[in-house]
């Protein structure tokens, strides 16, 4: 039986060994792709399988999640997500050049949000990102759009429980490159402001890095009233518990909305 067990052991660790080596040989085969896909010496600097692109496109994000005016009380961190990267690539690759239904951008029955960008020529992310941003030139806290420009892509940047992106890109017919990012949580709810506005972190006082909440709850509710639902019936009720998981279970955290 001990011999039998240390089998056993072996097997697990063989197995989970395989599977990031795996893992490793997929990301080092998609990153080989997009370099030869570009033909340009320089696509190393904009393919998002490159650990150091990924770096610059989380780093642009939470730069201009600091940013915002007024200040934002629960602005999450943002982070990069190979899944999310993964639903991303597959969107672009497509080349439809356009945002597809949402039925297109689903992890684990969640709706991602969604920010595209096209050119004749290539931009490094940080000009992608900052390209999204720059609507917020018509944007005026909490009215919307001052000018009835566009502005969901700026607020999809600055969206508060968008915790996490991943971003894809690719050449296209036509030589047009073709980038998308793809954000969980997604944001841009119709009828709701980007973050709320207030001293930066007030509203996670205890898990703050550098104006950035990082605590995201991890659930959401399934009705909009579930705070005074657990305020006036309290989630020892069995269908509260179930409607309300972010307020039931996320205590102290930065619930989203979807």
């Amino acid at each position: 039986m001990i011999c039998q067990r240390n089998i056993e052991v072996i097997l697990h660790f063989a197995l989970h060994s395989l599977y990031y080596v795996l893992l490793f040989v997929e990301r080092m085969f998609s990153f080989m792709i997009c370099i030869s896909m570009l033909h340009q010496v320089y696509s190393a600097y904009i393919c998002p399988e490159n650990t150091a692109v990924q770096a610059e496109i989380v780093d642009q994000h939470n730069a201009f999640r600091r940013a915002v005016q007024p200040t934002a009380s629960d602005m999450l961190e943002m982070n990069y997500s190979e899944e999310v990267a993964a639903n991303a690539q597959a969107w672009v690759d497509k080349c439809i050049l356009a945002h597809g239904a949402p039925s297109t951008r689903m992890i684990n029955g969640y709706e991602l949000g969604e920010n595209l960008f096209y050119s004749s020529s290539p931009y490094p992310w940080t000009d992608v990102v900052g390209a999204w941003h720059s609507e917020v030139s018509h944007y005026l806290y909490p009215n919307g759009s001052t000018n009835g420009g566009t502005i969901g892509h700026y607020t999809q940047v600055v969206w508060n429980s968008s915790y996490r992106v991943g971003c894809g890109m690719t050449l296209c017919p036509n030589n047009i490159y073709f980038y998308g990012c793809h954000y969980y949580r997604a944001g841009n709810f119709r009828g709701w402001l980007p973050y709320k506005a207030g001293p930066p972190c007030a509203s996670c006082p205890n898990a703050c890095i550098d104006k950035l909440c990082t605590n995201p709850c991890p659930y959401i509710n399934s009705y909009i009233n579930c705070p005074t639902l657990k305020a006036r019936v309290g989630c020892g009720n069995k269908l509260v518990y179930a409607w309300c998981p972010a307020s039931c279970k996320c205590i102290n955290k930065i619930i989203p909305i979807a």
